[in-house]
């Protein structure tokens, strides 16, 4: 009985002082320090997602002054040095102290074979000697971070900085490039698997919509103070004896954490009809779905509307794509106020809803976020939610995302290309039938 108390409260202590502020938000990012520089690495890395780059870069620097030999608060260094190259490059001294950060992250004693392949990338944006340009140093560095995803698989925080390497080399102001889309579907699976990570909403609300968006910045914390330190080391035997389950409260090592899916998969929900529909009622069309709400004010009336002016464009090929509106707010989407919500934009777009455990297990298979936000001081609420159209083929296959910023154009273009491949593959398939029929009547 002791035991456990004991056990219990080092964990319940550590859980705490790993996530004394909020709007830190949970980040799960193991490095081989000792546990003091994790919780500082952690606190760090949170401002970093969070584009508090001078926090971040101070929370680092404080961490190597404390444990000179932890190779990822160098890392952290560096990488609060590049800041943001979508919108403003790092300037001469910038460069100067990543290049001397990386140098002492290289002869660290404190490192990993996976902590590394992280500093290998940063160091191809700083490299130590010779200057190429910024262009020719992205890509390098997200074709590094793409090794380090396909090697540990494992690491979410791989996958984020490895989407966001994507962002970087994307053609400036191109929303549809093979790798902003690419760096979309990545994060939404980090997403769906972490949704209190501190960089991600962000990250698919604005950055990969190109948006000049920064985080409200807020009054950084308190870090370590001396009081805190005098506990943590009566703590410190305790903590050992915790460790088991300390990392499991602060990694994601479950079985199959490692395992990456696409998106689309089994769902059963009702129309504004009232009918009872699968994922297979929709067989044999390209299928367009959005998950929203009818009490959205800005983005689902306008993905709506643009989805509708597609269906004009592509005028009779409209006939074999299906748009379909699933709700996250079964609270106040009733099928009748979903069909009359939609009556506003076409008739040719479905609505769907149910309860709301069949809304999460549809949006868990789209690896769909959405989470509800009250209004202070006030009864009503609003939705957050990821923003995104899911394309998925005939036979129910994910095949691309639209994202918001997007034209009716660009869709179309895009939808009309996969019609004709698809007609195409019809008319040979048909082709092959009728071979094998005069072959058989011989």
């Amino acid at each position: 009985m002791l035991s456990t108390f004991v056990l219990g409260a080092t964990v319940t202590f550590a859980k705490w002082h790993l996530a004394q502020d909020a709007r830190l938000g949970v980040l799960h990012f193991p490095i081989s320090c000792g546990w003091q520089s994790q919780r500082e690495f952690t606190t760090a890395t949170s401002l970093l997602h969070l584009f508090q780059f001078a926090d971040a870069d101070y929370v680092y620097t404080d961490l190597v002054k404390q444990d000179s030999e932890c190779a990822m608060g160098y890392w952290g260094i560096a990488m609060s040095r590049l800041q943001n190259p979508l919108y403003l490059l790092p300037n001469d001294d910038d460069v100067n102290i990543a290049r001397r950060a990386l140098t002492a992250a290289e002869a660290a004693r404190h490192t990993s074979p996976r902590e590394r392949a992280y500093i290998a990338a940063a160091r191809k944006l700083f490299p130590a000697t010779g200057i190429s340009g910024w262009n020719e140093r992205l890509i390098a560095y997200a074709r590094a971070m793409e090794a380090v995803v396909t090697k540990y698989p494992e690491d979410r925080e791989a996958t984020v900085f490895f989407a966001l390497a994507l962002n970087f080399v994307a053609p400036l102001g191109d929303s549809i490039s093979r790798e902003r889309t690419r760096a979309a579907e990545l994060l939404l699976q980090v997403f769906s698997e972490q949704p209190d990570h501190p960089g991600i909403f962000h990250y698919l609300t604005y950055c990969l919509g190109h948006e000049k968006y920064q985080p409200k910045p807020f009054e950084r914390s308190t870090m370590t103070n001396p009081a805190q330190r005098i506990v943590l080391g009566a703590f410190a035997f305790f903590a050992m004896l915790g460790l088991g389950i300390f990392v499991a409260f602060t990694a994601d090592f479950r079985p199959g954490a490692g395992e990456r899916t696409g998106f689309g998969g089994p769902f059963v929900l009702t129309a504004s009809d009232t009918r009872v529909v699968t994922e297979r009622t929709f067989r044999g069309r390209y299928m367009l779905i959005y998950f929203g709400y009818t009490h959205c004010p800005d983005i689902c009336p306008t993905t709506l509307m643009t989805v509708s002016q597609v269906l004009e464009k592509l005028g009779p090929l409209a006939d074999k794509v299906q748009p379909v509106f699933v709700s996250i707010d079964p609270e106040r989407d009733t099928p009748a106020v979903i069909g009359k919500y939609l009556e506003a934009f076409d008739r040719r777009i479905v609505g769907l809803t149910g309860s709301p455990a069949e809304i999460a297990a549809a949006a868990k298979q789209y690896r769909v976020f959405y989470k509800k936000s009250p209004f202070e001081n006030s009864d009503d609420y609003s939705m957050d939610h990821s923003p995104y159209i899911y394309v998925m083929d005939p036979d129910g296959r994910y095949v691309t995302l639209f994202s918001p910023d997007q034209s009716p154009d660009q869709m179309e273009a895009r939808l009309r290309a996969l019609l004709s491949v698809s007609a195409s593959d019809s008319a040979t398939a048909d082709l092959g039938r009728a071979t094998v029929t005069t072959s058989s009547g011989n």
